[in-house]
Formats: structure tokens, C-alpha cells, sequence
């Protein structure tokens, strides 16, 4: 990468004109500032302008800076595909140009864009380029700059998974921070590394990071708002300080006045203070709290926190021992989380589409269909594919002569994990519960996992038939069970249910295959769980202290 120096003008910059340098140090001034300060509306406006400034002055770089501040704003105001466009022409004249400055401002914001639209790997990627970059630009990246590029590593990171690396960034961009005395950046480090650490179920880091981020903001009288609220609050629920978690929850029952206000954090914000209502037995104050949660979700258009409120007052109403409304609400809120998720990805097969152009928008057509084929907290195959192909592998079955079996999985006593341990050690038992799907159809060839919704799994064999299913899944029942899972349940075991059916039982549909493998998983139920239902009728207990 050699520095920049290739729009006809050669002069060092004190050879800038006064107009030019009264642009620069506008943008400046507006890109070293935090991005929540701006009316978005009022900020588009304004970048506009300096725009049609930069284009009279000749200066396509700092035309180029000024979009991707309305790119920015544009994403905060949920118009991602338009955002992605600007940021996608913007990075291809800095390529072009080899432009350090634009190059790694580019980077960076395009991580922040794909970890918004939940493309954690191309984030990661961008954040590392961008880190790459910075140390070529002339003049040298501002601290601020090599801090924001460094906290949105640790970000994306923490977003990936690779939590050490995580920790390593954080402790980066907070030296950085402490040797300037860049107060709010290290206020946004501290929340972001307790709620990574809250992620990672690192329950006395998290508690630390939040610790230490409420010390700072007693020693600068700083102001907590709704997002860093919601992450202490979190972080106190798991750690079983359910009154402290309602103290600091509790200004977030305000009414939502501030149009640019995070609409999102605050109804987030009331989701959780519902949850620790919930869990101090205030059951009246927590369904005051999610009503005005979803009355926000509702006027806002939060789908993402709507169908988290949902699941809330499920276990709300079976709190309150509303059993069957409780069931009911239970189902409504797993029906709403596929609905979510499929509208996610069909969101982010728009922005790449308006992204790239002819090839590149067939190449990113391509993942885009990938990842709307996979359950994006596992990983597996989800119950889109799983209608898309299984009717094809059962015609090559029939065409063939082979067999085709199926079997689905689901965890016994799943909400008793959730309820004791966390939702967080909930979603790892899933994730593990997928490693180990993944891992038997690895020895099995043709062979995938899928996640259908919640907790439960299904298991496609081609080539084997009802006999050899039950002894796969035979195996991967005692596989499940004896498991460490002491670092994430403690003492709660994990085990499975599970029902068997075969084409070789005479099923002529897909549909008709997953009903009796489904029939059959309730029978596993109702004999003990622990065990396997083939179509044959015969349950095997896979272990001599099936859960009762």
C-alpha cells in the first residue's frame, strides 16, 4: 500500500486552499464525533452539502468522506440497503485510488454495516483491513480513529465467538484510551467488553467489566443511558441480583419522547426489567413493564425485541401458573422467531443485491441464499432447507431402492436450563447440542443435522434404514448424555428424546416421514424420555437412568 497521491494534486497540504481546508476540518470535526450525537436527519442534510462543497473544489476524497457520513446515519435510520451502496462505491474508488485514509475509513464502517445485518465473519474481515491499513496513512490515523477501528475488532470478535481475542482488543483500544483520557470511548469499551464477556458466560468478568465501567461513571458524572443500563442489568440477573437489577432498570419505565433516542435499547431495556420482576416474584410490575415494551415495539417497528417480549410473557404467564396460555404463548413466540429469522436474511439478501453489481451480486446472491438456509444461532440447516431437500432425497431413495431415515431430537426438561441457569447457558447446550449433530454426520456419509425451532433437532440418513437409524441414534443418545456439560448446566444433565421413522415403512411424502418420527418422539416422552421410538413400536431406554 503506498500513501495516496493521485487525483492531480501533488501540493502538500499547506498548499490547500482556505475553502478546502474549512471542508476538511468540517468533516473532521464531524467524524471524530460519537456517531448517537447526530440527528440523523439533520446530519444527512448537512453531509449533502459538504458534498456539493468537496465536488466545486475539486476533491473527490473528501466528497467520498462526507457519503460515508450519510451512509452512517442512513443505517441508523434502518435503510441498509442504501447505506451499502454508498459504502460499496465509496471503497471501490479508495481501492482503485489507493487511498490509505478512505480506505480504512471504508473498512470500518462496512464492518459496522455486515455486523448489523449479522454477517459476523465479513465484519471480522473488514475490521482487521481496516486495521492493516491504518498504519499506512499520511498523515498519521487520528487516536480516536485507531481506537474506534480497534474497539470494532474486539466487537467482531466478540460476535464470532473468538472471545481471548476479544479480550486482547478490548484491553488495546482501553490503554488507548487511558493514556488520552478519552473518557466516552472508554465508557463505550467497558460496556462492550462486559456485555462480550455476559456473551461468553463469563459471569465474573462480565460482573467485573460492569464494576469498573459504573466506577467511571460515578468518578465523571457520566449519564447511563437505556444500552449500557440494559447490559448491567443483564449481567446482575445472572449473577442472581435481582432487587439491584430492578434499581437500575427502573428509570427505563419512562415514556419514550426523544425521537432520536435508541428506540431499540429502551424497549430492550424493559424486556429485561419484565425478566427481573419476573424473577423477584413482582409479577403484577412485570407485566406493566412488558406492556409498554411492546406498545413501544409496536409504535417503533422492533421486531427483533417484539418476539424477545414474547418470549418473556410466555414465562410470565407460566409464573403466574397460566399453564395452557402459558404453552400457547410459548408456540406464538417460537412461530414469531422464524418469521424474524427469515425476514432477517431475506433483509440481507436486499442490501448485497443493491451492494454488488453482475457478479459479484450473483456471488453474493449465492451466501446470501447459504445463510437463509441456516439457523444462524447453531449453524444447521434450518426447517427451510430441510422442506427443500428432504422431499428430493426421499425420490432418489425411491428411485434407487435405498433407504432414507430420519429422526428428531428434542431435549428433555430444556426450560429447566433456561430457568436455572440462563438463557445464555441454554443457547451454548444448543450450540454444543449442533457440534455434536454435526460430528455424527460426519461419520455418516450424506447425513445432516437441522435445527426444526427451540430445541429440537431432526437427523436426515440417507441410506440407512429403520435398524441402523435406532443404533446411530442409539449412539448419539449416550454421546449427549455423557457429556461434560458440568461448565454450563452445573448439575442438570442433558439428554434427548428421540423418535425414528424410515421410507422403508412405506411413506410416500416427506411430510408423512417427519409426522411419524414426530408421533413417535412423543411416545419417547410419555415412556420415560432418554430414549428412542423406532416405527417398529419398540422404545429403548439408552441409558439405565432415564430422566422421570
Amino acid at each position: 500500500m503506498v500513501a495516496w497521491a493521485g487525483l492531480g494534486r501533488a501540493e502538500a497540504v499547506d498548499g490547500e486552499t482556505a475553502e478546502e481546508q474549512r471542508v476538511e476540518a468540517e468533516i473532521a470535526a464531524i467524524e471524530e464525533q460519537p456517531r448517537l450525537d447526530h440527528d440523523p436527519a439533520g446530519m444527512i442534510v448537512r453531509a449533502r452539502r459538504l458534498a456539493d462543497r468537496a465536488e466545486r473544489i475539486d476533491r473527490p476524497d473528501l466528497r467520498h468522506r462526507t457519503r460515508m457520513i450519510e451512509a452512517d446515519m442512513l443505517s441508523r435510520q434502518g435503510d441498509l440497503p442504501a447505506a451499502g451502496r454508498i459504502l460499496h462505491d465509496v471503497h471501490a474508488w479508495a481501492v482503485a485510488h489507493r487511498h490509505p485514509h478512505l480506505l480504512t475509513l471504508s473498512h470500518w464502517h462496512l464492518s459496522g454495516l455486515f455486523a448489523q445485518l449479522g454477517d459476523a465473519t465479513t465484519a471480522v474481515e473488514h475490521a482487521v483491513r481496516a486495521m492493516e491499513i491504518l498504519p499506512t496513512m499520511t498523515p498519521a490515523a487520528s487516536t480516536r480513529l485507531r481506537m474506534r477501528c480497534t474497539l470494532a475488532l474486539a466487537d467482531t470478535y466478540g460476535d464470532t465467538g473468538d472471545y481471548a481475542a476479544a479480550r486482547e482488543r478490548y484491553a488495546e483500544a482501553e490503554r488507548m484510551a487511558v493514556a488520552t483520557a478519552e473518557i466516552n470511548v472508554r465508557f463505550l469499551i467497558l460496556n462492550n467488553l462486559a456485555y462480550t464477556e455476559f456473551q461468553a458466560g463469563e459471569n465474573a468478568a462480565a460482573s467485573e467489566a460492569a464494576d469498573r465501567l459504573l466506577a467511571l461513571v460515578g468518578r465523571h458524572d457520566l449519564v447511563l443511558d437505556d444500552s449500557t443500563r440494559d447490559t448491567v442489568g443483564k449481567i446482575w440477573l445472572s449473577a442472581g441480583r435481582h432487587a439491584e437489577a430492578i434499581a437500575l432498570l427502573q428509570p427505563s419505565e419512562k415514556e419514550y419522547s426523544n425521537q432520536y433516542e435508541e428506540a431499540n435499547s429502551v424497549a430492550s431495556c424493559l424486556v429485561t426489567l419484565a425478566e427481573a420482576y419476573r424473577m423477584a416474584g413482582e409479577l403484577d410490575q412485570a407485566e406493566t413493564a412488558l406492556r409498554r415494551c411492546r406498545r413501544l415495539c409496536a409504535e417503533r417497528g422492533l421486531a427483533a425485541v417484539e418476539v424477545e417480549a414474547q418470549r418473556v410473557g410466555a414465562e410470565l404467564l407460566a409464573a403466574a401458573g397460566r399453564f395452557g396460555e402459558a404453552f400457547t404463548a410459548h408456540k406464538a413466540f417460537h412461530a414469531a422467531a422464524m418469521r424474524l429469522h427469515s425476514a432477517q436474511r431475506d433483509a440481507r439478501t436486499r442490501v448485497l443485491q443493491v451492494m454488488y453489481e453482475t457478479e459479484e451480486a450473483l456471488r453474493a446472491g449465492e451466501r446470501a441464499r447459504q445463510l437463509a438456509m441456516r439457523d444462524p444461532l447453531t449453524g444447521l440447516y434450518n426447517r427451510r432447507f430441510v422442506d427443500a431437500e428432504l422431499p428430493l432425497l426421499l425420490h432418489r431413495a425411491a428411485e434407487t431402492g435405498t433407504a432414507l431415515s430420519v429422526a428428531v431430537l428434542d431435549l428433555d426438561y430444556f426450560k429447566r436450563i433456561n430457568d436455572t441457569c440462563s438463557h445464555e447457558a441454554g443457547d451454548r447446550v444448543l450450540r454444543q447440542i449442533a457440534d455434536l449433530l454435526t460430528a455424527r454426520a460426519q461419520t455418516l456419509s450424506g447425513s445432516f443435522g437441522a435445527r426444526l425451532g427451540g430445541e429440537e433437532f431432526l437427523f436426515v440418513m440417507p441410506g440407512v434404514d429403520g435398524p441402523g437409524a435406532v443404533a446411530e441414534m442409539s449412539g448419539l443418545c449416550q454421546t449427549i448424555r455423557r457429556h461434560d456439560w458440568r461448565p454450563v448446566t452445573g448439575h442438570l444433565p442433558v439428554t434427548t428424546s428421540i423418535g425414528v421413522s424410515s421410507s422403508a415403512d412405506g411413506h410416500g411424502s416427506a411430510a408423512d416421514l417427519l409426522r411419524e418420527a414426530d408421533m413417535l418422539l412423543y411416545r419417547s416422552k410419555a415412556d420415560g424420555r432418554d430414549r428412542i421410538t423406532s416405527a417398529d413400536d419398540r422404545a429403548t431406554a439408552s441409558g439405565p437412568q432415564a430422566i422421570r
